[in-house]
């Protein structure tokens, strides 16, 4: 049945009428509440300073048989002079140590060591890769989420790799119980030379990635073929990484996956590999490909930016759609769109 034009002005009109007594019965809503996630309620207390969280926003990060009349804080920073092996209290003043602010250990620089208590459950991914000389993490036996091994965070079965300590230097394997390699496993580990995979690890950083991002003496990764996911930007800034080997199974090297890698000279892609995406060689002036995947359809805006070691490559005109710049600056020579 179709409604005539009086009677659908009638029906406007009714419900412009009806909004500001909607807004009555709208749940109260505070700007403070969405963007600060503490109480003005803050202090110090032996090597930490730390804030109360707010209860509104920490609601959200309650799970099941947690109790909500908790009164919990964060640990926001280190105060000055702490180095050396600290271990972070189960509780401080009264309140529930629950979680790590993202940036609260850019002023533990000269910590080593770090021991998390069982109560310690709010941790966004890469917030432990800031004490750059931390050289273990440890996790008490009884926490609920996670464990260690060997000064390494995995999560509580130890299948998946959490965190690798930033100031461990050398050569790592990664024990075989592992399946996933987690965001920011070992970004910022800057001492770090070699890791190799176990057979069995099929994801490697999820989406967001950045696994391996600014590990500037990496020179070594050995990736399973097992392996069928690498996350974003996880090789970006991996200076002296020259040679890698990604496996059958992988399908799409995603954003920025090998960004700035300046020493990159040698990539085994294989034939499966649809997509490059966007800046994934961006500055690899050291690259060489003699060919592209046989399978690849589409290549990123800037993929092979100022990829001048890929002067001899030779790109299909068809069957490829190219995004803006894709071979900007390399000397590769070929037709884009404007």
């Amino acid at each position: 049945r179709r409604i005539g034009y009086g009677s659908f002005l009638k029906i406007m009109m009714t419900i412009l009428r009806l909004l500001p007594l909607c807004a009555l019965f709208l749940p109260p809503a505070s700007a403070s509440d969405a963007i600060r996630p503490y109480l003005e309620e803050a202090g110090e207390s032996d090597h930490f300073r730390y804030a109360v969280y707010n209860p509104r926003w920490l609601s959200h990060s309650l799970k099941p048989g947690d109790a909500k009349e908790k009164t919990r804080l964060a640990i926001t920073g280190v105060l000055p002079g702490v180095k050396g092996e600290v271990t972070i209290p189960s509780t401080i003043d009264g309140h529930e140590v629950y979680g790590i602010d993202e940036r609260a250990l850019d002023s533990g620089q000269a910590v080593t060591a770090i021991t998390l208590p069982k109560t310690v459950r709010f941790l966004r991914p890469g917030t432990l890769n800031r004490a750059r000389a931390v050289e273990a993490i440890h996790v008490a036996d009884d926490h609920p989420d996670l464990a260690s091994a060997a000064g390494v965070v995995f999560d509580k079965g130890k299948t998946t790799l959490r965190v690798f300590p930033s100031g461990r230097r050398g050569d790592y394997e990664v024990p075989e119980t592992a399946t996933t390699i987690g965001p920011y496993a070992f970004a910022g580990c800057w001492l770090l030379e070699s890791v190799v995979f176990p057979p069995g690890v099929t994801d490697i950083g999820g989406h967001t990635g950045t696994v391996f991002e600014g590990c500037g003496n990496l020179k070594r990764v050995v990736i399973p073929d097992t392996v069928t996911n690498i996350g974003q930007k996880s090789f970006q800034d991996c200076d002296r990484l020259e040679a890698i080997i990604i496996p059958p199974k992988v399908t799409a090297i995603p954003f920025g996956l090998f960004w700035r890698c300046g020493s990159l000279k040698q990539v085994t892609l294989p034939d499966g590999i649809t997509s490059i995406g966007n800046y994934a060689f961006a500055d690899c002036t050291e690259l060489k490909l003699e060919r592209l995947p046989t399978e690849l359809k589409t290549v990123g805006a800037y993929a092979f930016k100022n990829c001048k070691g890929l002067k001899s490559l030779k790109v299909p005109e068809e069957g490829i759609e190219l995004g803006r710049g894709a071979f900007q600056g390399s000397g590769v020579a070929i037709k884009e769109a404007p």
